[in-house]
Order: structure tokens, then sequence, then C-alpha cells
């Protein structure tokens, strides 16, 4: 089976759009991806293969997209990764 890793450091992101460019262009995303939390995690419990993510300098995300957003999409990926066991997700300082 493929495994596909994505590593994304919190303190080099300079917004969401950005981080999720990254997730469309790791995972082949289909082009009807909306770039939103609810579409990232469809897209991500729909993947048919072995995913790593890593969220490096992980408390670095409240600078880089906002407390907020910061928390909502570590939700996410932790939601994703619960529904799905080809996820799965790790975060480091």
């Amino acid at each position: 089976m493929t495994k596909r890793a994505l590593v994304i450091d919190g303190a080099a992101i300079k917004g969401m759009e950005q981080i999720h460019g990254r997730f469309f262009a790791a995972f082949d995303f289909p082009d009807y991806y909306g770039e939103n939390l609810d579409s990232l995690h469809d897209c991500l419990t729909e993947i048919p293969y072995k995913v790593v993510i890593r969220i490096t300098n992980n408390s670095a995300l409240e600078e880089s997209i906002g407390e907020r957003y910061a928390k909502a999409f570590r939700r996410v990926l932790k939601d994703s990764a619960e529904e799905t066991p080809n996820i799965t997700v790790e975060f480091t300082d």
C-alpha cells in the first residue's frame, strides 16, 4: 500500500491558503476541493492509502493562522485520524 507524508512547519506557514495548497498537492485532492476545514475533513477521510501528517512547531500555528483557526485545524486533523485508520497525525514543538 502506498504511504504519503506531509510535514507542515507551523512557524513557516503564512496563512491557511498555503496549508490548503500543501494538502491539495500532497494528497491529490480533487479539483472541487473547497479549501476550507469541512472540505479538508471530507477529502482526508476519503484517502484510500496510508497518510502521515506531521505538524512541527505546532505552538507557532496560532501566530501563523490565528488561535481560533489553529484550534479548529487541529480538531479537523484529529477527527479525520479518528475516523480513518489510514491517517496518522503527529504534532510536535
